[in-house]
């Protein structure tokens, strides 16, 4: 089918964004029952992916000249944080997603229709590291030795993965090269054994002297950061943080109906002023992300055009919003009853699961603090 063909049909079939909003919304239930489960097999149930593919959240995600939704940027922005109010290792992968389809558009169009000739692609990748060095052979490229590529979110539900390669030509040069490789001809190595987001699956994949055509070969731009959207990287940039605190209120709040403080006397939890306040202040700090999030998306939404310093400091605000979540999920796990340091409770695994992901180098304090900071000492 033609691009524009594909464009059109898209177009008719792609929900209005209340109804994928409402769809995303809908998933929370199953999404917080499948948790669990997910965190023990490491991985998202089979399950919660179906019903991800079923309300259209992949296809959301895909270019629309691909057979995507084109799906506005606010509209994503609110879709990603309602699965985070459900599944933080299930928003990850989605943000993944999300990224790998934008790099994958770098390569030739031979690939990708191998990629999308699946009416459901879901494509992975690791685009922050060179996992393997490839030589030249007749048709392609060949894996010298052994590629090995760590933290390969969503590989164990994806098809495809767009992995970072160095080419070393035959006088030594070398150049950056992304290489698209069915997920069939790699091995997931069973490393994810995590203490937070398990449920992403980021297991490592390997692979021998593999194969690749030269077709599924394309080089890395040099600045290829580049190539991701600025109103996609605003759209996911707080949608994280904001479902995941939401997520731990309404755990909390369910506590405060059945448990009561024995020590103090309290029959409700609720009554006790300490965790009145703790909501209060809780509310308060969601609010401030809700708040962000709108500035976030303001120049797309028919808000003023973002100046270059609003733009440098995106990373450090989106940062500043996870740590605002975590505060909100430290401050009712400290007042939640003792048994909620069993892994049943929501709690616990959302405090892991977002400290795993502050290890992200783009959701680092320390990194995106000093990046924007050096600005008010640069000459």
């Amino acid at each position: 089918m033609a691009e524009a063909d594909a464009t059109q049909v898209t177009a008719q079939e792609a929900p209005a964004p209340a109804e994928l909003i409402a769809r995303a919304e809908a998933l929370v239930p199953l999404l917080r029952r499948n948790a669990r489960e997910a965190e023990r097999l490491r991985r998202l149930t089979d399950d919660t992916v179906a019903a991800l593919e079923d309300a259209g959240i992949f296809r959301m995600i895909q270019p629309a000249h691909r057979g995507g939704y084109g799906t506005d940027v606010e509209t994503v922005s609110k879709v990603i944080t309602a699965i985070a109010c459900g599944c933080a290792s299930a928003t990850w992968i989605i943000m993944i997603y999300i990224s790998v389809c934008q790099l994958a558009e770098l390569l030739g169009e031979e690939t990708l229709a191998e990629i999308y000739a699946d009416p459901h692609p879901r494509v992975a990748g690791v685009f922050g590291r060179d996992g393997a060095t490839l030589v030249r052979t007749e048709g392609g490229y060949r894996v010298r030795g052994e590629g090995y590529w760590p933290f390969n979110s969503g590989c164990r539900h994806a098809a495809w993965d767009l992995l970072m390669c160095s080419v070393e030509e035959e006088d030594g040069s070398r150049w950056k090269a992304f290489a698209g490789v069915p997920t069939a001809d790699l091995e997931m190595c069973d490393d994810w054994d995590v203490m937070g987001g398990s449920g992403t699956g980021s297991n490592a994949v390997r692979c021998g002297e593999l194969f690749i055509p030269e077709h599924r070969v394309a080089p890395v731009p040099e600045n290829f950061m580049g190539v991701f959207r600025q109103d996609l990287s605003a759209a996911t940039s707080c949608a994280l943080p904001l479902g995941m605190a939401r997520h731990a209120v309404d755990a909390f709040v369910e506590l405060t109906q059945t448990r009561g403080i024995n020590h103090l006397g309290y029959e409700r939890m609720g009554d006790a002023p300490a965790v009145q306040a703790a909501l209060a202040m809780s509310a308060a700090d969601i609010k401030l992300i809700e708040c962000y999030q709108q500035w976030v998306l303001s120049p797309y939404t028919g808000g003023p055009e973002r100046t270059p310093e609003d733009a440098a400091l995106l990373s450090a605000g989106s940062v500043r919003c996870i740590e605002l979540a975590r505060g909100v999920i430290e401050r009712l796990l400290a007042l939640a009853p003792s048994t909620e340091i069993h892994r049943t409770g929501s709690l616990q695994r959302l405090l892991r699961d977002i400290h795993v992901f502050q290890h992200q180098h783009a959701m680092t304090p320390h990194i995106a603090y000093e990046q924007y900071g050096r600005r008010f000492f640069a000459s």
